[in-house]
């Protein structure tokens, strides 16, 4: 656990309680746990720290027992060396030592200290239910002071949802509605009460966001013809991984009728949407609906448009964003130091 905290009066301090938290330096000496660490993109760490990097336990100069009252051991999770990753756990790279302890006088705890999860390089989500996250922060004894660090190259990113089909057509035999878009996923998960979420300058937490609605079908039937057109696929959501294109609408075997397919939308990146693909065009006379875009940080997904005239069938909703961040449970609370590198919702619940 952490070295007591000064009293009126300070109960005396012995140097085997400053041992016992930061391990023994070969000198056993003071003046030796006057250190300056950097570790990833954090620099200049001193053994102790406040939340802005403030050295609590001094870097040079003069240090003192009364230095220690309330100095907790720092270890950082390493979230900062080698490429992009997706779907990761905090905990569990604890649990594999892949960490760094401040000074290095002992090996890591997890009772008592504060942890760092350092994020310096991006790591993505995966598509499916909005709960699903880049990074969960995972579960850690109830002394632990948690801090999710984002580096200035640090970036979490949701998935992107892919875009919803577009109406097909079987003309005179019928149609289908056509595909709502895919839900964008979220990007860091908080597991532990009271955690600490900072961004550095250039870091980013960003969710993913919803893919387009595919376009619903259009019929036009008079006694000279009958026409019918198909619609467009909807647009995918920006994210990481980001969201497919949606699949035009095509004509279907069965019906005797001429049938317009729509056109394909458009993949998305990282941080751009991609547009929506246009209605089929039956001769002037029958229009798909086209799909609607996917959304990014600029634009809303949108839903599919509809046939003119309408052949009956339905067009698809715009997929929903994912969130910045996402709390396990309404009683978990978290505290968010930058908020400008916070790009989405951080109301939700539920993490997985």
């Amino acid at each position: 656990m952490a070295i007591k905290s000064s009293g009126n009066p300070n109960p005396p301090l012995a140097f085997s309680e400053i041992e016992s938290e930061f391990g023994s330096n070969n000198s056993r000496s003071l003046g030796d746990y006057r250190i300056s660490q950097s570790v990833g993109g954090l620099s200049g760490l001193a053994l102790d720290s406040d939340n802005n990097f403030n050295p609590l336990i001094p870097k040079s100069g003069q240090i003192k027992f009364s230095d220690f009252y309330g100095t907790r051991l720092n270890v950082v999770v390493d979230f900062h060396s080698g490429g992009q990753e997706s779907r990761q756990n905090a905990k569990s790279r604890y649990n594999n030592n892949s960490v760094t302890v401040i000074g290095g006088f002992r090996g890591k705890k997890q009772a008592g200290s504060k942890i760092l999860i350092h994020v310096n390089k991006t790591i993505g989500s995966a598509k499916g239910n909005k709960n699903r996250v880049a990074l969960r922060t995972g579960t850690w004894n109830s002394d632990v002071v948690l801090t999710v660090d984002v580096g200035s190259s640090g970036r979490l990113l949701g998935a992107g949802g892919n875009g919803g089909k577009g109406s097909d057509s079987w003309s005179d035999a019928g149609s289908s509605n056509a595909g709502s878009g895919g839900d964008g996923t979220s990007a860091l998960g908080i597991e532990h009460e009271e955690t600490l979420v900072r961004i550095q300058g250039g870091g980013s937490i960003r969710c993913g966001y919803g893919g387009g609605g595919g376009g619903s079908g259009a019929r036009q039937k008079d006694s000279g013809a009958d026409r019918s057109a198909c619609g467009g696929g909807g647009g995918g959501g920006a994210g990481l991984p980001a969201g497919d294109a949606g699949e035009a609408g095509l004509r279907q075997s069965g019906g005797e009728d001429e049938v317009a397919s729509g056109n394909d939308g458009g993949n998305a990146t990282t941080f751009e949407n991609g547009e929506g693909g246009g209605g089929g065009n039956n001769d002037d006379e029958a229009f798909g609906g086209n799909g609607g875009r996917g959304g990014d940080a600029s634009e809303s997904a949108q839903g599919g448009g509809g046939g003119s005239p309408s052949d009956g069938s339905a067009s698809g909703n715009a997929g929903a964003d994912g969130g910045a961040i996402r709390a396990a449970t309404g009683s978990i609370s978290f505290e968010i130091i930058n908020s400008s590198g916070v790009i989405g919702s951080t109301s939700g619940t539920g993490v997985a």
